[in-house]
């Protein structure tokens, strides 16, 4: 297990420039299932997840050539398997994104019926992703321990009862060669989608979002794929991570090489809590100046474009600064708020609490958590503030809520010691390193 070692309390300042979005070249490198030709995709980030992502697709018999810089060269000429073998699955969820195209190409994909993941909901359901298949023609089984899918494909109208990021990703991948037309409602318009749809449509695709309900997506399925070159898309989660991490640590950071039309949604409740921001170009400059009295808010996550669930655990650390009683409501993972606990350890005062008893109406996303017989969850963060954080020995539960952590010894007096860094090294790409360069004292070490 590794640790990072931060003493905190100095400001962060500098220039830093974010990432490509893993959550993007997960399902980017996916998609070059779908031909045999070469696929070469650029800023991909050297995260552990990518790792994995690329061990699998090896496995199966792809040709993978790193180019250098975050190049990679994709080639699907064969594919000697389409078992995904579960000590590879356990270690990725996004692996099951692997299903859509397998089963387009291939018309058969073995899959394990539990894998990987971070542990911020009861489980990771796969009845989304099913629904969708079954849709268009597939049949699904499980036996032994293991999902079958298998089936010749063809178009077909397809709703998700509830948004589905990844189930929206298998839906546009299992359909691109599919007979005919496939209509997908209420699909996710989260960035890493159109992502995905940007790079199908250089190989050839034919898929598009309705312009007057972003949330169809409209796929009419060809017989075959050709090689194209992409990069990939910022990561708002990275962007919005560093933020938080300069406002904390009352600092002036300007963050490279984003889109503020995308951060909109984050970087709207930043200014609501006070925090000083300032856009030009493909930079946004945030800084908080010492002292500053900042302001309680409320907050509720939802998809895109809304308040993504992936900002939420970082911007918990910002609110034990406001000064009042600010609540953020989780409604994607029941088990979200689990990270608190480490933060109420620093000296924050975060209570968990029912979504009714903050006047929120009880929403909740997970689908294998069931309201009638389990009852409301405590999804509700009350931040009381503002509460000086102090350094503490912290463990990482989950990829976000490690970051979270960081954040928070980067803003507490003292020292403080986070275990489990390889689960933040799995989706920020050099994140110590970046830090260190806006002036952080971090360090990384193998801890028993």
């Amino acid at each position: 297990m590794k640790k990072y070692i931060i003493t905190g309390g100095i400001p962060l300042k500098g220039e830093v420039v974010v990432s490509g979005k893993k959550n993007s070249a997960l399902k980017l490198i996916a998609a070059t299932l779908l031909t045999s030709d070469s696929v070469i995709i650029s800023n991909v980030p050297e995260v552990s997840d990518i790792s994995k992502m690329i061990e699998i697709l090896e496995f199966i018999g792809v040709a993978v050539c790193r180019l250098g810089n975050g190049e990679y060269k994709f080639k699907a000429e064969r594919i000697d398997r389409t078992d995904i073998p579960k000590k590879l699955a356990r270690k990725l969820a996004g692996a099951k994104v692997l299903i859509g195209p397998l089963l387009s190409r291939m018309g058969r994909v073995t899959y394990p019926e539990y894998s990987g993941g971070c542990r911020i909901g009861k489980t990771r359901p796969m009845n989304r992703h099913f629904a969708a298949f079954d849709k268009l023609g597939a049949k699904v089984s499980c036996r032994n321990g293991e999902w079958l899918v298998e089936g010749k494909l063809t178009g077909g109208e397809l709703s998700f009862k509830i948004n589905t990021v990844m189930g929206t990703e298998n839906a546009i991948l299992s359909s691109i060669l599919a007979r005919g037309e496939t209509v997908i409602l209420n699909a996710a318009q989260e960035p890493q989608v159109d992502d995905l749809i940007a790079m199908l449509k250089k190989m050839g695709a034919t898929i598009k979002r309705d312009k007057k309900n972003p949330r169809k997506i409209i796929v009419t399925g060809v017989k075959k794929l050709h090689g194209a070159e992409h990069r990939v898309a910022f990561d708002e989660i990275e962007a919005g991570t560093l933020a938080v991490a300069a406002a904390v640590t009352e600092g002036d950071v300007v963050i490279k090489s984003v889109s503020a039309g995308i951060l909109e949604p984050f970087l709207n409740k930043l200014s609501e809590v006070g925090v000083d921001v300032e856009i030009s170009d493909s930079n946004i400059r945030v800084w908080c100046k010492n002292k500053k009295r900042l302001n309680p808010i409320r907050l509720e996550t939802a998809p895109y474009p809304n308040f993504l669930t992936d900002w939420h655990p970082p911007f918990s650390v910002l609110l034990t600064k406001a000064h009042g009683i600010s609540y953020i409501h989780e409604t994607i993972w029941v088990n979200r708020l689990a990270y608190t606990c480490y933060l109420n350890r620093m000296g924050a005062k975060i209570e968990r609490i029912k979504p009714s008893e903050a006047n929120f109406r009880v929403l909740v996303s997970d689908d294998d958590y069931d309201l009638r017989k389990e009852g409301e969850p405590k999804t509700v963060a009350k931040i009381t503030g503002p509460t000086p954080l102090k350094g503490a020995q912290l463990k990482v539960t989950d990829l976000r809520a490690g970051a979270t952590l960081v954040i928070a010894a980067l803003a507490a007096k003292g020292v403080s010691k986070v275990y489990g860094a390889e689960y933040v090294e799995r989706g920020y790409e050099g994140f110590d390193e970046k830090l260190r360069r806006l002036g952080a004292r971090i360090e990384v070490e193998n801890s028993n």
